[in-house]
Parts: structure tokens; sequence; C-alpha cells
């Protein structure tokens, strides 16, 4: 499944399971992540993960073959893996902060449903292909950063999208207008309905330059990219990462 080189959700805050105790994808991404995080001295560096019905596999950015217990690596370092079921009774220290806060959801692969952690881009994510559906899926991760129980506190700025009621982010016509957020010392992620120009293309460059990068930025056909991702008119998505494209659910 997996290319070398960089490489249905439920994504609320809300019950960790239905009336039936059948536990939501979205938990069980978020207490695999925090369960690893317990067990790491140091995090690795994911950049991709997949949940599937059997296992939760990460695909690591720098390659590692020490996971902790519980986890297998194959693929020399590049691929993790462990079961749902041993993940789901493993320890969780809650006072750890969420580990990957910007995962968002691109679709399905034949291993299950696709997430990708766009803190570890880099550099400028362009999303590009179907503009209108590549619209959509922005403003749809844009919604999930701002529910999703893995996110924690992510700071998410939108430009130039129209207003959802769900997304509990700040939206903005121009990025002049958030000078005082770009400042934060934790910084955030900043989302683009189009790519930038003049000004805006400035900030953004000087922000993605800064030595310990406080922002990861997206734009709807972003031009020059440390990670292009294409939409295509049935809603898949070639990250260029991986070996098949992400169909929609």
């Amino acid at each position: 499944m997996w290319a070398h080189g960089p490489t249905a959700l439920v994504d609320s805050r809300g019950p960790a399971a239905d009336d039936s105790g059948v536990r939501s994808g979205a938990w069980t991404v978020d207490h695999a992540l925090r369960a690893l995080a317990t067990g790491c001295a140091a995090l690795p560096a994911v950049g991709a993960v997949v949940l599937g019905p059997e296992s939760v596999r990460l695909r690591l950015t720098t390659p590692d073959e020490a996971p902790p217990p519980g986890w297998t690596a194959t693929d020399q370092g590049r691929t993790w893996a462990a079961s749902v079921h041993q993940l789901a009774n493993a320890a969780v220290d809650d006072r750890i902060p969420e580990p990957y806060p910007l995962l968002v959801s691109v679709g399905v692969v034949d291993g299950g449903r696709l997430l990708l952690n766009l803190a570890e881009a880099g550099g400028l994510v362009s999303v590009e292909g179907d503009l209108e559906l590549a619209r959509n899926l922005v403003r749809s991760w844009s919604r999930r950063l701002t529910t999703s129980p893995w996110s924690g506190r992510v700071r998410a700025i939108r430009v130039g999208f129209p207003p959802d009621s769900d997304f509990a982010g700040w939206d903005l016509d121009r990025l002049a207008e958030a000078a005082a957020e770009l400042d934060d010392p934790y910084g955030g992620i900043l989302l683009f309905a189009d790519r930038p120009q003049g000004r805006e293309a400035y900030q953004v460059e000087r922000l993605l330059a800064e030595p310990a990068r406080r922002w990861t930025v997206v734009a709807v056909d972003g031009g020059d990219a440390a990670w292009r991702l294409t939409v295509g008119v049935d809603g898949s998505v070639d990250t260029g990462m991986l070996a098949e494209p992400a169909r929609a659910a």
C-alpha cells in the first residue's frame, strides 16, 4: 500500500461509544495515538495513519525500527502497526498532550481509513485538481481540526471560506486580520480557499521559513508546495505519498 518517499470517522468529541457499545473510529484513532505517546520516550515522525478493522498502521516520515511494546515495525522501520483490540486496552497517560493534533481524514484506501498528519509537510500543503471538491475537502478538514478528539486546542484560521456553524476557529476575509493571532507562540494551522497572493504570500513564506515552524499552511491550488494533493472529479485524492489514491468515503 505504501509508496516509498516522504511520507467514516466520527470527528467529534462526543461519547467514546454509541448505545450498542461500539466505539467510534475517532475514539480508536485518538486512543491509539495517546497510547503510542504514552509508550514512547520520543514521538515518532508520523506522516499518515490508516485505521483498519483489525489494526492501526502508522507511516513514519523518519524510519525507526524500534517501536514501543505492542507495535511491530516493517518496511525497514517505515511502517508501525498494532492491533485495534490491543490498543483499546492499552494504558494512556492523560497528562500527555495530543501527540498529532493536525491529523485529517483524506478518504479510504484498501487498508482502511487514511489520515494525513499535516504537521509533517515541512512546508506548504497544496490541494489541487477539481477546485470545488478541493475546497470542500479543505473546508471539511477545518471543521474536523476544531472538533476531532485528537486535535485538542488547535488554533485554526481560515481565509476566504464561507462561514460554517460547526467550525470553531477564525474565519477571515484577509490574513492581515489575524496579525495578533499569528504572533501566538504555539502557532496552529492556516487554511486558504485560494492561493495566497501579494502580501499574504509574503506572510506565508515568512511563517514557513521560521526555524521552529509554528504554523502549518494549507491552500487550495497553492502552487509550489512541499506536499501536493490532487482531488479527482470522483472525489478521490492522490496524496503523492502512497501507492494508491484515497477513495471518497
